[in-house]
């Protein structure tokens, strides 16, 4: 993180937490002491979040595209430029090494993932490479990704551009534009049924790119950052929004059904466990790493568990980790990510990995949450 950046956040009191392992953690903002306000903003204007734990794998090479068809869970022979394809890496064994976002350019493919994914990802791919034209590298340190998440999400960021050349940029695909004369590039990934922005920017450009889309909304924290001159009707103020950490969108992209790789599933899980399987596995294209083991499950049987929603009739929380019983005190599963959810009226949600079995929509369940146990049931992973 640059030091100019955390010292503009930390002039706004930020909370801040540790995300990833403990060896190579990132600072990331918790929240700016305004969790209700954070929330609110993606629901109703925009939110506007730095993603430390984003790093990208570039791929060049006239061959890039079919080679990382023979690698990756998903086609990529036919993407042309602009366009996205979400994909699993999975090692012989058929489990996710990580799950990605390619982004196809004229030139090259930006791979967007997990940071702690990348240094092995660059070089697994280059361990494949024999005679194809195609070279790898992690240029993580090279990249921040901001996320705009909520309905002014496009508009905050014409405002800041002022252009409208991003009201129909489809879901999957992206742009290179020019923000304040610095080059970025913006890729539309929807939180579920929210509309989601990610702006990929220069290192070293990261504060002054934050800076600049904050200002139209007035400030990190509007409340304390509004100017008395400014005027009330300009771009400025006719745009709502704020600043947000992640406990804002944690609790948005577990209620919109978003799991996240390392979160909610990782390194030890088989697609088929993951429920998002529509989304990163092709079983039309030919031959990838771990494919056997993918169509194997898919033609003859199911995984042991599966990753699912859970609602509770209580606001008491269950934390991740908790294990989940069925009513004879029986462990069925265990609590992936939880949050209090606005939209339930504050009642408790979560995402769970389910034995198979229990793991269908209806299913009662019991789990220790703050001292004593609670009920819930087993959802689709988009609870409300």
């Amino acid at each position: 993180m640059q030091s100019a950046f955390k010292e503009r956040l930390n002039r706004s009191n930020p909370v801040w937490m540790n995300f990833g392992p403990d060896e190579g953690a990132v600072d990331v903002v918790e929240s700016f002491g305004h969790y209700e306000a954070e929330y609110a903003a993606i629901r109703k204007g925009v939110g506007i979040l730095h993603m430390p734990w984003c790093g990208i794998v570039n791929i060049g090479g006239s061959d890039r595209l079919s080679f990382l068809n023979n690698m990756v869970t998903h086609d990529t022979v036919n993407l042309t430029a602009g366009q996205t394809r979400r994909c699993f890496l999975l090692n012989k064994q058929g489990r996710i090494d990580t799950d990605m976002m390619i982004c196809q350019k004229e030139g090259n493919c930006l791979l967007l993932m997990d940071r702690y994914a990348t240094s092995y990802v660059a070089r697994e791919l280059e361990r494949y490479v024999f005679t194809e034209d195609v070279d790898t590298a992690d240029i993580t340190d090279q990249w921040e990704v901001l996320g705009l998440f909520g309905p002014m999400a496009m508009r905050v960021l014409e405002s800041a551009g002022g252009f409208v050349e991003l009201i129909d940029l489809p879901a999957g695909q992206f742009k290179s534009i020019e923000l304040d004369g610095q080059p970025c590039m913006v890729i539309r990934q929807d939180m579920g049924s929210t509309l989601g922005l990610l702006v990929l920017v220069k290192t070293d450009a990261l504060d002054t790119f934050y800076n600049l889309l904050t200002e139209q909304v007035g400030g990190i924290v509007p409340d304390i950052d509004q100017s008395g001159e400014a005027n009330p009707t300009s771009p400025k103020r006719s745009l709502v929004g704020r600043a947000i950490g992640w406990s804002a969108y944690n609790t948005a992209r577990i209620e919109s059904g978003v799991p996240l790789f390392r979160v909610d599933y990782g390194p030890d899980c088989l697609p088929h466990e993951t429920s998002i399987l529509e989304q990163t596995v092709s079983f039309t294209k030919g031959c990838y790493l771990g494919q056997e083991v993918v169509a194997r499950m898919e033609s003859r049987g199911h995984p042991k568990r599966k990753l699912v929603g859970i609602k509770f009739a209580s606001t008491d929380l269950p934390i991740a980790g908790s294990q989940i019983q069925d009513d004879d005190g029986n462990v069925i599963g265990g609590i992936t990510s939880s949050t209090q959810s606005p939209l339930s009226g504050m009642n408790a949600v979560g995402f769970a990995m389910m034995k198979w079995g229990k793991h269908r929509k209806g299913t009662k369940i019991k789990v220790g949450a703050e001292g004593k146990l609670i009920d819930g049931e087993v959802s689709d992973l988009k609870l409300v």
